[in-house]
């Protein structure tokens, strides 16, 4: 009897998501490798591994099965790890930044919601560029006459139209790049947008474009935090796998690039 196919499973807030960190190679050997794994075809396999790792492989409701698969990947010379979807990093577990000041040692961040955090640039162990769509949601209100025939009758032609509120919600895709900088034995990466940063403490070095002035403020971090590893691969075009649907409890433009951070870092950690 063939083992289940992972792809079709619920997908739920319980999720547990089989990444797969690392391959042996050549591919072909762990494409049949993760076919056997699977009970799915070759061809079908190599789709799942093809790009740029990590890469989610399997998606299942339970953590049981989601380990048995992991370990046997192990097994078959593959780095692959479990991600819990509970576990993976959105906005409300990150401290985001509005504003940095830069010092000798390192760097303090003002973050949005008035709280400040320091990093010592020699704590910074990883940086994390990437880009991620965003939806932004606007309201708007008019006021619309329309002609009523009963109106005019009641008022003998004297008023013949009556008024409404009309209210359209328009949703707009945003792109936004980002940089989650990870501090060693800290719970919560700090996270630095290109919208909504106050750059005024690139002081001459400010530029007219928030694109200049991140791409200003990644370049200082790179230089500064010399023994960080910079990972940019989510800059790249390409997805990670069989990335699950968005549960209702997280913001879905995000929710993607959420998941691709979190096996970044999870790739680094391997």
């Amino acid at each position: 009897m063939a083992p289940p196919n992972p792809s079709r499973c619920a997908y739920t807030l319980r999720m547990h998501m089989v990444a797969a960190l690392r391959m042996p190679e050549p591919i072909e050997r762990a494409s049949a490798a993760l076919a056997t794994r699977q009970g799915i075809s070759p061809y079908e396999a190599r789709t799942r591994l093809a790009g740029e790792l990590p890469r989610v492989v399997a998606v299942f409701a339970d953590a049981a099965p989601a380990m048995e698969q992991t370990r046997g990947l192990l097994a078959d010379g593959f780095v692959a790890a479990v991600l819990d979807g509970d576990r993976v990093e959105h906005d409300e577990d990150r401290d985001v930044a509005a504003s940095l000041a830069f010092t000798d040692e390192g760097f303090e961040a003002t973050l949005r919601d008035g709280r400040t955090r320091a990093l010592p640039y020699a704590d910074v162990a990883l940086l994390i560029h990437g880009a991620r769509t965003a939806l932004r949601t606007s309201t708007d209100e008019a006021t619309v006459k329309t002609f009523s025939a009963g109106r005019a009758i009641l008022t003998g032609g004297l008023s013949m139209r009556t008024s409404k509120t009309v209210t359209t919600t328009k949703s707009t895709e945003v792109r936004e790049t980002f940089v989650y900088v990870r501090e060693r034995g800290a719970e919560r990466s700090l996270a630095i947008y290109e919208r909504g940063m106050n750059y005024n403490f690139l002081g001459a070095a400010r530029g007219p474009s928030s694109m200049g002035n991140f791409t200003a403020v990644l370049t200082l971090l790179r230089e500064r935090c010399a023994g960080a590893r910079y990972d940019g691969r989510m800059t790249r075009p390409g997805g990670f796998g069989l990335v699950p649907l968005c549960p209702a409890a997280r913001e879905a433009g995000a929710w993607k690039s959420d998941v691709g951070a979190a096996l970044v870092a999870l790739a680094h950690g391997a």
